[in-house]
C-alpha cells in the first residue's frame, strides 16, 4: 500500500519543513491533491482493514494507492 499525504504529527513536522524551506504556506501542499485535501489515518487504516480481514483473502499481489488521486496525476 502506499499511503499519499496523511495528516499525522510526523507528516505534519516535515510538511511545515519543507514549505518554510520553500516559502510556501503549508496549504500550497494540499492544492497539489485532487481531493483537495490531506487523508487522515482513519482512511488509510480502512484499506489495511480490508486487507488484513476475511473479506481481503483473495486479494494478492496488488499495491493500492490511498492518496487522494495523486497517484493519477
Amino acid at each position: 500500500m502506499t499511503p499519499g499525504t496523511v495528516t499525522t504529527p510526523g507528516g505534519d513536522a516535515i510538511r511545515k519543513t519543507l514549505t518554510d524551506a520553500m516559502g510556501a504556506p503549508p496549504e500550497a501542499i494540499f492544492a497539489t491533491i485532487p481531493l483537495g485535501r490531506p487523508g487522515q489515518p482513519s482512511e488509510v487504516a480502512e484499506v489495511v482493514a480490508l486487507l488484513v480481514s476475511d473479506r481481503g483473502q483473495w486479494i494478492t499481489g496488488h499495491n493500492y494507492f490511498v492518496d487522494g488521486g495523486m497517484s493519477e496525476i
